[in-house]
C-alpha cells in the first residue's frame, strides 16, 4: 500500500512544474498555518484534503483541487465562515478561491480563513 509521501510524488508527477509550484505553495500555506494538519492525497482524484483527521467527510476543512493551469483551494464549510470576500461558490457548504500564481497565496485573508475553517470543524465535531 503507497503511503502519504508516494501519493504526494504521485499527484506532483502529474502536474506541469507551474501547477505544481501551486500545489507545493498552497500546501505550505496549510501546513504552515496549521502544524498538526492531518493531510490526505488522493492522485487518482487530483485533490488533497486537510484536517483535523483523516475522514473526509466529517473532519477535513480545507482542500486541494489540481486542474491543468490552476489549483482551488477550498474550504470544505466555505459556506458558514467570514471569509472576507476571498471565497467563491453558491453551494451549500463548499467554497474556494482559485490560485493562478504563487503571489495568490499571499493575500491576507487566506491565513485566517484557514484558522476559522480548522475551529469550525474542531467546534462542529465537539473538540473545540
Amino acid at each position: 500500500m503507497p503511503d502519504e509521501t508516494d501519493d504526494w510524488a504521485a499527484l506532483l508527477a502529474q502536474c506541469s512544474p507551474e501547477v505544481a509550484a501551486l500545489v507545493t505553495g498552497a500546501d505550505e500555506v496549510v501546513r504552515r498555518t496549521d502544524p498538526d494538519v492531518v493531510r490526505v492525497v488522493w492522485p487518482h482524484q487530483k485533490t488533497v484534503g486537510y484536517g483535523v483527521g483523516p475522514k473526509k467527510m466529517s473532519e477535513h476543512y480545507a482542500y486541494l483541487a489540481v486542474h491543468p493551469r490552476h489549483v482551488n483551494l477550498g474550504c470544505n464549510y466555505g459556506a458558514h465562515l467570514d471569509d472576507g470576500g476571498l471565497l467563491e461558490g453558491d453551494g451549500q457548504s463548499m467554497r474556494k478561491t482559485t490560485v493562478r500564481s504563487t503571489d495568490d497565496l499571499a493575500d491576507p485573508r487566506l491565513v485566517p480563513l484557514l484558522r476559522a475553517a480548522r475551529h469550525e470543524r474542531l467546534t462542529a465535531l465537539g473538540r473545540g
